[in-house]
């Protein structure tokens, strides 16, 4: 099998390589740009995602030659996440040369509107069934760019191995726009499985320079596997173990086929693709090879001062709800990935990385003379975040300014960073 080292060594000779004649034309590239909730997020210089997209598509657009044929796919730009359709994709411009379609995506682009799920895994192969009519061809292109992971079912890297299987000329190029660690991790394999290059970017001017660079760079062609007569299992490791149990999944049958723990921590497997289930999410694309060990890192969330009606870890992206932190269990065993930590309609935005315990702070305060009905607590910018009442005078809150609304009156209270419990009485 190929070493890591040495597959980064080919990547970056392959993208360096001078483009042939047969490189140079007969090209055609299936664009796909990611419009799902997520990219309503601002990058570090404020800039929306989605709208740095858009600019990075009309660069490329502008800069690469008239006759490389081109089609532009988007997803997630028709319906909003609340309703989870795994079916959002479109393509919005088919097969011509950049010459004569350039005006047609560019305005395309532009009217995209970011908002749904990301069904990467239907998106594959929608774009490399859109790319089969382009028989005169030399070399077929995927260029997927995706902020985030595969939020519908399916295992994209699967069926990424599965296309390129199927067609010798494709190639599944991904870039990555400002992800984490689960997304980068899913990407990467994406395109090492299409015998392609995983890009990086983290603003428009990047993300063109990146778009142009995948339009270029040609196939890897991989070392082929040398058969042996009995091959041996695999395994998969899970570091950073806690007492709960994380059940694994083989990705192209669905099935169970095993738990991994601090009990269990590892497991033989054939070669192949797999999910781990951490709460209500999977850990998607993690790839078994014979007679290697594969080894995945969690990261931990803890809540010390968690209530006991518990505050919500959501997807940051499809607002799922992940699992719950509460006085009886204050931390969880989660995928390195973006979350939502809810204390009631307030967002704490947490970003886990591989090993990392990562401790949320927060306070409880408990309010004496309370009534039976629910009085509201609001931040200082007047947003409603939770209630409280006789019954459950209490709420656990992130370090900052509130006030509670009581008998016409405002009582205003501040949560101190390292406060754990606090206790307010209120007049009669």
């Amino acid at each position: 099998m190929i070493s890591r080292c040495l597959l980064g060594g080919i990547l970056l000779l392959a993208a360096s390589l001078p483009l042939s004649a047969a490189e140079k034309s007969g090209k055609s590239v299936a664009l796909i740009i990611d419009a799902s909730g997520s990219m309503q997020a601002k990058l570090k210089n404020g800039v929306k995602r989605i709208d740095a997209a858009k600019e990075a598509v009309e660069s490329l657009i502008n800069n690469t030659p008239a006759d490389i044929r081109m089609a532009l796919r988007a997803y997630g730009h028709q319906s909003h996440r609340r309703k989870k359709n795994c079916k959002d994709t479109q393509l919005l411009t088919n097969f011509k040369p950049i010459g004569e379609n350039k005006a047609e995506v560019i305005t395309k682009a532009k009217g995209l509107k970011a908002q749904g799920y990301t069904p990467i895994s239907l998106v594959l192969e929608l774009a490399a069934n859109d790319l089969k009519a382009e028989t005169q061809a030399q070399s077929r292109i995927v260029t997927l760019v995706s902020d985030g992971k595969e939020t519908c079912e399916g295992d994209p890297c699967a069926v990424a191995r599965a296309l390129a299987a199927a067609d010798a000329s494709l190639v599944i190029h991904t870039i990555g726009f400002a992800v984490d660690v689960a997304a980068r991790y899913e990407l990467q394999c994406i395109a090492k499985a299409g015998r392609g290059t995983y890009f990086e970017a983290d603003d428009a001017d990047k993300l063109a320079e990146k778009l142009s660079a995948a339009v270029k760079t040609i196939a890897i062609e991989l070392p082929k596997e040398v058969k042996v007569k009995e091959k041996k299992p695999g395994r998969l490791t899970l570091k950073n173990t806690t007492a709960s149990s994380h059940k694994v999944f083989n990705s192209e049958t669905g099935k169970e086929v095993g738990k991994l723990s601090a009990v269990t921590p590892s497991l033989k497997l054939p070669a192949g693709f797999y999910k781990v289930k951490f709460g209500n999410a999977y850990w998607r694309s993690i790839e078994v090879n014979d007679a290697e060990t594969t080894t995945i890192e969690t990261a931990i969330v803890r809540l010390p001062s968690a209530s006991f009606r518990g505050q919500r870890i959501v997807d940051w992206e499809t607002e799922e709800e992940i699992g719950k932190l509460s006085s009886s269990r204050n931390s969880m065993n989660l995928l390195p990935s973006s979350f939502n930590i809810m204390f009631g309609k307030l967002a704490v935005k947490v970003v886990l990385n591989p090993g990392e315990v990562k401790v949320i702070e927060a306070g409880s305060v408990k309010f004496k003379g309370l009534p039976i009905n629910s009085r509201y607590i609001f931040d200082e910018n007047g947003n409603e975040v939770t209630s409280v009442s006789a019954s459950f005078s209490s709420a656990t809150l992130p370090p900052g300014k509130y006030h509670l609304e009581h008998n016409d009156q405002k009582f205003p209270f501040t949560i101190p960073k390292g406060t754990l419990n606090i206790e307010i009485q209120l007049k009669k």
